[in-house]
């Protein structure tokens, strides 16, 4: 079935696993995404930031996946970094299940009042929310330094906002990581143990496999990639132009990238959910 976030991370936050969230682009992307969905039957997040909603038109990620999404797997389909309420209220008309609303380059007060506002509206139509506090380093939707999520303010931020879920600031960053990334795996722990919502980790792409678990096990439910499956289909696409098939149909060398962000998915969600 196609559920929200909310239903996914909470299972994943009791059965002490994680819940991948694929960035999709195009077709392509989606249908790799599905098919190791598919090869594994687990659940995972097929999810969109708004430059690719700009680039494909907000209802075509929702469609596609509604109509390539053959069950098997619980899924759901998320909007990534929304910057503004209309963007959320956008999506939820789309049929997107779950939205996140990024208010974490706003001070405390402001971000809970704008989170608050995107709560209130996706709840009344059945639609989970994630927020997020702190900050992420690198450039997605947002651009800007590190800076780690506060243990109380995390706290007071659930409280506040009655939000479904909550990305975290631990030290990860959006992109391809320069040098060797340092995270927080004790801050995890910290946030986990005083607020009752799964947490999320940005920025995934780029960790070792060792890292990815020990946020699991810190109290991680839900793992962004998006670098990972972009340089995926592009060396796939690389190799099915380079090959003894590709014509000018692109049906020829298409299923090469199609079959990498396949493979590369169904890596990552067996190493999310290894039960």
């Amino acid at each position: 079935m196609i559920v929200t976030n909310a239903e996914l991370l909470i299972r994943a936050k009791k059965g002490g696993y994680a819940v991948p969230a694929f960035n999709v682009d195009n077709l392509e992307s989606v249908l790799g995404v599905l098919n190791a969905i598919d090869k594994t039957s687990k659940s995972a997040i097929v999810q969109t930031i708004p430059r690719t909603l700009k680039y494909g038109g907000v209802a075509t990620y929702s469609a596609l996946v509604r109509a390539l999404y053959t069950g098997g797997a619980d899924i759901s389909i998320h909007l990534d970094h929304g910057g503004d309420i209309k963007t959320c209220e956008d999506c939820i008309d789309a049929g997107y299940t779950s939205v996140m609303i990024d208010g974490s380059m706003l001070d405390f007060d402001k971000n809970v009042e704008l989170t608050k506002k995107v709560v209130e509206l996706a709840h009344a139509r059945g639609v989970s929310v994630e927020a997020e506090l702190g900050t992420i380093g690198g450039k997605e939707e947002t651009e800007g330094e590190i800076k780690y999520t506060e243990v109380e303010e995390a706290k007071e931020f659930v409280e506040k906002t009655d939000v479904d879920s909550l990305a975290i600031g631990v030290g990860t960053a959006h992109g391809v990581y320069k040098g060797e990334p340092h995270i927080a795996i004790d801050r995890i722990k910290e946030i986990a143990d005083v607020v009752d919502v799964p947490l999320v980790l940005h920025g995934a792409s780029g960790l070792s496999d060792d890292v990815i678990k020990a946020c699991i096990k810190a109290g991680i439910s839900k793992i962004n990639f998006a670098t990972h499956l972009r340089q995926a289909f592009s060396e796939g696409l690389k190799r099915g132009l380079a090959s003894k098939e590709a014509t000018y149909d692109p049906k020829t060398y298409m299923p090469y990238a199609i079959k990498a962000v396949e493979d590369v998915a169904a890596k990552i969600i067996r190493l999310c959910q290894p039960i």
